[in-house]
């Protein structure tokens, strides 16, 4: 895949911000965006959740709602309970590197149940084409759980190219979104894929960056994918419209 390609087809996006530590990952965000945004919708907690509270600490009023259907507060708290015996355990054996491993799990754990036991939620459901007592469609999640406000809602979402369908819901209520980042995983090995989805998207909004975090996509194809994902960030056209005003 050419990404020198893909990245001609930005827009110009002056205010764009990183959001996210050093040694974190990480997206890039158009500042006015963040500003504006009310909720943040996160697909898969357990790996956002660290940027879920670098995006709340450049806008603190904004509510963080972390979607993972592996995820409770309860079974976070008993994971804790369980990575703290552990590495009990393991230092009693004299395996500390073990040991710490499994400490630094429970302190991940703790931080996880602290921040969405606060004034955010997280919502045990998995994402999926239909709504019931597992899933949720993604078209219910932003409707039910995001902000009515136009253009204050921001979707953070990990995805692969099968599920490309779920750009249908985004459009179709693109009037509630002020930005949508996405992890593409795995990368696929024909840019085309990547072009028409983005070409879809680009119906309601424009795509102002995108990077593979310095790996080499095309020697990321022939060994199976197993690369960092492609970032790709995507601001609704109505705030490119009022920020060119």
């Amino acid at each position: 895949m050419e990404i020198n390609k893909l990245q001609r087809q930005l827009s110009q996006c002056g205010d764009l911000v990183r959001v996210g530590g050093p040694h974190e990952r990480g997206h890039q965000v158009p500042a006015r965006a963040i500003s504006r945004t009310k909720t943040l919708l996160s697909l898969g907690a357990n790996d956002n959740w660290r940027f879920d509270k670098a995006f709340q600490a450049l806008n603190p009023e904004c509510q963080i709602i972390g979607v993972d259907h592996k995820l409770s507060l309860s079974s976070v708290l008993s994971e804790a309970f369980g990575s703290g015996v552990k590495s009990l355990r393991s230092a009693l054996s004299g395996k500390l590197k073990q040991s710490k491993r499994h400490a630094d799990s429970l302190l991940n754990q703790i931080l996880l149940y602290t921040f969405y036991s606060s004034s955010n939620r997280l919502l045990r459901r998995r994402v999926s084409t239909q709504t019931n007592e597992v899933d949720i469609s993604l078209e219910t999640l932003i409707a039910v759980y995001g902000t009515i406000d136009d253009n204050a809602t921001m979707l953070n979402i990990s995805m692969s190219c099968d599920e490309y369908h779920l750009v249908d819901d985004i459009i179709a209520l693109e009037s509630m979104l002020s930005v949508v980042t996405i992890e593409l995983s795995p990368i696929p090995q024909c840019i085309k894929q990547v072009e028409a989805f983005i070409e879809r998207m680009s119906e309601s909004f424009d795509i102002v960056y995108v990077s593979s975090n310095g790996v080499d996509v095309d020697k990321a194809a022939s060994i199976d994918c197993l690369a960092a994902p492609l970032e790709l960030t995507f601001m609704n056209k109505r705030l490119s419209a009022s920020s060119a005003a």
